[in-house]
C-alpha cells in the first residue's frame, strides 16, 4: 500500500480536497451504519424495563428511520465524489502513459508487444485506478466501523467480553494476509499470460483478412483458445487460492460468535451486562463480519495494484535511445545531407544492416533507390526519421550532426511513405489531412492531384467523404498507396521519401505520379525507393544497395554504362515489357 501511495502521491496531493471530504463522509457512514443497532439494543433494554413511553418510541421510531435515509445522503455524495476522482485519476495516468508512448523510439517498440502494452493501459490502470479510490473506500470505511463498533462494545458494555470474543479475529485476519502476500508473485505471472492473450486476439482482429484468405480459421480459433485456456486456468488458479484461504476465516470468525454468546449469557447472570447491550454486543460482531472480510479484499486488491504500479513504472522507467540534447536547433530547411561511414543494426540483431554508408544528398534533388530484396533500401532512407541512433558513424544536415536537431522539426520537414499503408477509420479527407490538420482546401485539392487520386473520388460512395475501412479494407493496394501518397504530400515537406510506394499502381498512374512530383515539388528532395526502374531512371543520382551496402551509385545513363547489378536488371525488365 506504501508504494501505491508513494507513487500515486502527486494525484493525492493535487486533489486533496476531495480526498479529505471523501474522508469525512466514510467516518459519518461508518458511524451511521452502527447507530442502528445501538439504538435497537437500547430500546430492548426500555422495554424489557417497562420504560417505553409514547415519547420513547417516537424517538426510537423517529431515528431508526432517519438514519438510513441520512445515510443514503452522505453514501450518495460519497459515491459522486468518489466516482469523479476516480475518472480524473483514470484520465490522468492515461494521458501519462499515452504521452510516454509517443516519447518512446523503434527500439521501445520492438521491446514491448502490442498486446502487453495495451493490457498495461486498460486492465493494469483500472487496479491502480481502484487501489487510489475504492480502497480507500475499502480502508476507511471498513476500519471505522471496526474501530468504531471496538470502542462502543470495549468502553459502553464490557472490555472483558471484547478482549474475549473480539481478539481472535485479528488473529486470523492477520495469518490468512500473511499467506495472501505469497499469491503477489503469481499476480504478476497472471498480468503476463493476459497480456499474451490480448496479443494474440488483436493479431487475429488485424489479420482477420488473410486468415479468411487461407482459410485459417480453424487453426486461428485454436491458437485462440489455447491462450484464453492459459488465462483462465491462471485466474482459476488465484480464484482457488483465494477460496482456500476463506473458510479459513469463517471458521475464526464462529469462534468469536461462541465466545461472545457463552461469556455474554455468563455476564447476564452475574448482572455484569444487560439483555441489551448483548443483543447489541451480538450485533456489532454481526457487523464486523462484513468489514473484516472486506478488508481481508482489500488487500488482495492492493495486491493486484501492486503489481500493476510495477507495471506501469516498468514503462515510465525506460528512457528512449533516440532523445533531444538539452537544447536540441530547430530545422526548418537544410542544403546537404552526408551519411559519414555510417553503419547500423536494428537492437535486436547480431548483424549489421548498413555498413559503411557514404553518400551525399543536396537540396533539390531526386534520389532513387534500388536494390535486390533485404539489401537495406529501407533502412537506409528511414534514417532520415530519426527511429534508431545509428551504431556506427554520423548523419550530418549542413555541417552538423543530425542528433543536435530538434526531432520533431527534423520529422516535420520530412514526409514518409512506408510499404505498408497505415489508413484510420475516418473520412478519406480526414486521413489526408492527418499529414497536415491546418490546411486549405486549396492543398488539399493538390495533393489529391499530385498522388493522382482524383479519378477515385467518383468510384466512392460518398467521395471525399467516404469513410475508410479499419486498415483502409475498403480500398484497393493501389488506391490505399496513393492516399498515403496525398497525406505526405499535403504537409509540403522539404524531403519526401516514397518507400516503394508506386508497387501498387499501373505504369500510366506511376508516370502521371512522377510528372507531378517533377512539376509541383521542383526544388525540393525526393527520394524514391522502387523496384521498377521507370520510377526512379530521371533522378539525379540512382544509389544501388546490396547487403547493406552502397555497391554503385551515379545517374541512369552512368550506371547502365557499368557492367554491374543495376544494368543487369535494367535489362531485364526491358525484356519483360
Amino acid at each position: 500500500m506504501i508504494n501505491i501511495i508513494r507513487k500515486t502521491g502527486w494525484f493525492l496531493k493535487k486533489e486533496w480536497k476531495s480526498y479529505t471530504m471523501m474522508f469525512i463522509y466514510l467516518i459519518i457512514i461508518a458511524v451511521l451504519a452502527l447507530t442502528p443497532a445501538y439504538v435497537l439494543g437500547i430500546a430492548i433494554d426500555v422495554i424489557v424495563s417497562k420504560g417505553l413511553t409514547w415519547m420513547s418510541l417516537s424517538f426510537i421510531v423517529g431515528a431508526l428511520i432517519l438514519i438510513p435515509i441520512f445515510r443514503y445522503l452522505i453514501s450518495f455524495i460519497y459515491n459522486y465524489t468518489s466516482a469523479k476522482t476516480a475518472q480524473k485519476l483514470a484520465f490522468e495516468f492515461r494521458k501519462i502513459y499515452l504521452k510516454k508512448l509517443f516519447e518512446m523510439d523503434a527500439e521501445f517498440y520492438e521491446r514491448f508487444q502490442k498486446g502487453d502494452l495495451i493490457s498495461r493501459a486498460t486492465a493494469d490502470l483500472d487496479m491502480i485506478t481502484m487501489a487510489a479510490t475504492s480502497v480507500l473506500e475499502g480502508i476507511i470505511f471498513n476500519i471505522g466501523i471496526i474501530m468504531f463498533a471496538i470502542g462502543v462494545m470495549t468502553f459502553t458494555i464490557s472490555w472483558e467480553l471484547t478482549l474475549i470474543s473480539v481478539t481472535v479475529m485479528p488473529i486470523g485476519i492477520t495469518i490468512l494476509n500473511m499467506i495472501r502476500v505469497r499469491k503477489r508473485g503469481y499476480i504478476k505471472i497472471h498480468r503476463e499470460i493476459y497480456a499474451n492473450m490480448t496479443e494474440k486476439i488483436l493479431e487475429s482482429v488485424e489479420g482477420q483478412k488473410t486468415i479468411r484468405a487461407y482459410v485459417q480459421e480453424a487453426n486461428d480459433l485454436k491458437q485462440q483458445h489455447k491462450t484464453i485456456d492459459e488465462d483462465i486456468k491462471s485466474w482459476r488458479y488465484i480464484i482457488n487460492y483465494e477460496n482456500r484461504l476463506a473458510p479459513l476465516f469463517e471458521s475464526v470468525y464462529a469462534i468469536a460468535y461462541i465466545l461472545a454468546f457463552v461469556f455474554g449469557a455468563l455476564f447476564i447472570i452475574y448482572q455484569k451486562m444487560t439483555l441489551g447491550e448483548l443483543i447489541i454486543f451480538i450485533s456489532y460482531i454481526g457487523i464486523l463480519y462484513g468489514p473484516i472480510i472486506s478488508i481481508s479484499g482489500v488487500f488482495q486488491h492492493i495486491n493486484n495494484a501492486t503489481v500493476a504500479i510495477d507495471r506501469f513504472d516498468e514503462i515510465m522507467k525506460v528512457d528512449p535511445k533516440v532523445k533531444n540534447e538539452d537544447i536540441p536547433e530547430p530545422i526548418i530547411d537544410f542544403k546537404k545531407i552526408e551519411f559519414k561511414n555510417v553503419a547500423f543494426k536494428y537492437p535486436l540483431d547480431e548483424r549489421y544492416t548498413l555498413e559503411d554508408i557514404n553518400l551525399v544528398i543536396r537540396k533539390g534533388e531526386t534520389i532513387g533507390v534500388v536494390g535486390p530484396t533485404g539489401s537495406g533500401k529501407t533502412t537506409l532512407v528511414r534514417q532520415l526519421l530519426r527511429e534508431f541512433n545509428v551504431t556506427e558513424g554520423d548523419i550530418v544536415i549542413d555541417n552538423k550532426s543530425i542528433k543536435r536537431y530538434n526531432i520533431k522539426s527534423l520529422r516535420k520537414i520530412v514526409g514518409y511513405v512506408p510499404q505498408t499503408h497505415m489508413l484510420f477509420r475516418r473520412k478519406v479527407t480526414e486521413n489526408i489531412m492527418i499529414g497536415n490538420p491546418d490546411a486549405s482546401i486549396d492543398q488539399l485539392n493538390l495533393a489529391i492531384k499530385i498522388a493522382d487520386f482524383e479519378k477515385d473520388i467518383g468510384f466512392l460512395t460518398n467521395g471525399l467523404q467516404t469513410r475508410v475501412g479499419e486498415g483502409g479494407t475498403t480500398l484497393s493496394g493501389g488506391q490505399k498507396q496513393r492516399l498515403s501518397i496525398a497525406r505526405a504530400i499535403i504537409r509540403d515537406p522539404e524531403i519526401l521519401i516514397l518507400d516503394d510506394s508506386l508497387s501498387a499502381v499501373d505504369a500510366n498512374t506511376e508516370e502521371t505520379i512522377l510528372k507531378q512530383l517533377k512539376t509541383y515539388r521542383s526544388g525540393n528532395t525526393n527520394i524514391i525507393v522502387a523496384h521498377r526502374f521507370s520510377a526512379i531512371r530521371e533522378a539525379n543520382q540512382i544509389i544501388v544497395m546490396d547487403k547493406g551496402r552502397i555497391s554503385e551509385i551515379g545517374t541512369h545513363e552512368e550506371l547502365i554504362q557499368k557492367d554491374g547489378w543495376y544494368k543487369a536488371q535494367y535489362d531485364q525488365q526491358m525484356k519483360m515489357k
